[in-house]
């Protein structure tokens, strides 16, 4: 139990601290990889993948074995709907660690958190935090 618990705050550490780009005025985002994976996450459990595959709803598990499938591991892009925090804190953190440590798991080295609008089309979209 105890080693669960210092694991996950190792993934904790990374998530908040290595290569992110957390800007304090969020920056509209710019999708340049055609082969990006795009998921919209409504809460912590429910999410749609967006592209570049079918639009099923999912869970966060399934979404990932998705993504663990396509051919290409470049860009993935997590569009977080009914996101309320001004700033990341929290909420981003109880939301955002799965995605990451998951997407990270499957092979994606530049992963993007958007704030949701309720559009599919992440372009314009909100920056919350990048990782490299």
């Amino acid at each position: 139990m105890k080693i669960k618990n210092c694991g996950w705050s190792v993934v904790l550490s990374v998530l908040l601290s290595s290569c992110a780009t957390g800007k304090s005025t969020p920056q509209a985002f710019r999708n340049t990889d055609d082969s990006a994976l795009i998921v919209e996450s409504f809460d912590n459990r429910n999410s749609q993948d967006n592209a570049p595959t079918d639009k099923n709803d999912t869970a966060i598990a399934r979404a990932l074995n998705v993504a663990r499938n396509l051919a290409q591991h470049r860009t993935a892009i997590v569009i977080l709907e009914n996101y309320s925090e001004p700033e990341i804190g929290v909420q981003f953190r109880n939301r955002a660690t799965a995605w990451f440590v998951g997407l990270r798991g499957v092979g994606y080295q530049h992963i993007v958190f958007l704030r949701g609008h309720g559009v599919t089309d992440p372009d314009g979209l909100p920056v919350l935090a990048e990782y490299f």
